[in-house]
């Protein structure tokens, strides 16, 4: 019988909120073509001669902000997710790595291999497919997969309406509704730019679905898709949820509640970016009440949802476990 390993893969996260390892991890995730697609000869300059030395300083104080007494919120609900999904696959071997950061992709997968692990089945979590973001998974799983010693990798491909997945969010949607009497519902997704590398109109449709599946056994609730996390220049994915912040309670919207289903777990974009200069833009603007949902986290449906994904990605191969 073929013996399986399931790896979960997030993005990754500096290893301390100091500057010196928020500039590593900054230097991992931006040096990757998918994630700003700009000529090399344009984009290393920039990189290393400005972002490198001004920014690790600067954002400091807010990774300081958000970290917890066991690190990274990223990491630390990471685990806890790696930690469920080993109680609800008991049979199978489940590690996590980082695309950008440590534990790597490599290191887990040379552990799968000496404990003689047959296939590898790789979640990213993201249920998103944009480039951004999983692109370099891809990547080094091709590289790994021409290594004739390890295990065969495949990688589950996008799960924007896994059924286990939108059912969790019924229930939180439905629950925060009650508690907080919302006037809109506001889902804010990861932005793309509006070029043809990063795939925005495939992301756009993706997350579209999401949203819908979700909204399809709600109470009628008015709701929108915005966009959030723009860098650098050129058009990006509209509308960009700090705008929609600064314009909603003039529409008549002064309660709001949001949504991120686009992440697995709360990271900068969401504690910072969101709760800190998302509400107070709303707040500034006359908003009167601001809630959000928070992503899966360290919830205890995690590891049946993570589990069902494998269990499909499975049977789509044709094996049987």
């Amino acid at each position: 019988m073929k013996k399986y390993g399931c790896l979960l893969v997030a993005l990754g996260t500096p290893a301390s909120p100091e500057p010196s390892d928020i500039r590593d991890f900054l230097r991992a995730f931006l040096s990757d073509p998918a994630v700003v697609d700009f000529p090399r000869w344009l984009w290393n300059p920039i990189l290393h001669q400005i972002i490198l030395r001004v920014r690790p300083e600067k954002i400091a104080p807010t990774y300081a902000s958000i970290w917890q007494a066991a690190g990274s919120p990223l990491e630390v609900y990471t685990k806890a997710q790696c930690a469920q999904l080993v109680k609800a696959l008991p049979e199978v071997e489940v590690k996590f790595a980082m695309t950008y950061t440590k534990p790597s992709i490599a290191q887990a997968v040379q552990e799968f291999a000496a404990e003689g692990t047959d296939e590898i089945v790789l979640i990213p979590l993201c249920p998103h497919y944009v480039p951004s973001t999983v692109a370099d998974i891809y990547r080094q799983t091709a590289q790994l997969n021409a290594v004739g010693n390890l295990p065969k990798i495949s990688i589950v491909p996008q799960w924007p309406t896994q059924t286990e997945y939108i059912a969790w969010y019924r229930q939180q949607l439905c629950e925060a509704i009650a508690e907080h009497r919302p006037e809109r519902i506001i889902f804010s997704y990861h932005g793309v730019p509006q070029r043809k590398a990063h795939a925005p109109n495939s992301y756009q449709q993706q997350c579209l679905a999401t949203t819908k599946a979700i909204m399809a056994e709600m109470p009628e609730c008015a709701y929108e898709v915005t966009f959030q996390s723009k860098f650098g220049p050129g058009k990006w994915l509209q509308p960009a949820t700090i705008d929609r912040m600064a314009q909603l309670p003039n529409q008549g919207a002064r309660r709001i509640l949001l949504l991120t289903p686009g992440f697995l777990a709360d990271c900068i974009e969401t504690l910072d970016e969101l709760d800190v200069l998302n509400q107070a833009a709303f707040t500034q603007a006359g908003g009167e009440h601001f809630a959000r949902v928070a992503p899966l986290n360290a919830d205890t449906s995690a590891g049946n949802i993570l589990a069902q994904i494998f269990h499909r990605q499975i049977a789509g191969s044709g094996e049987s476990q």
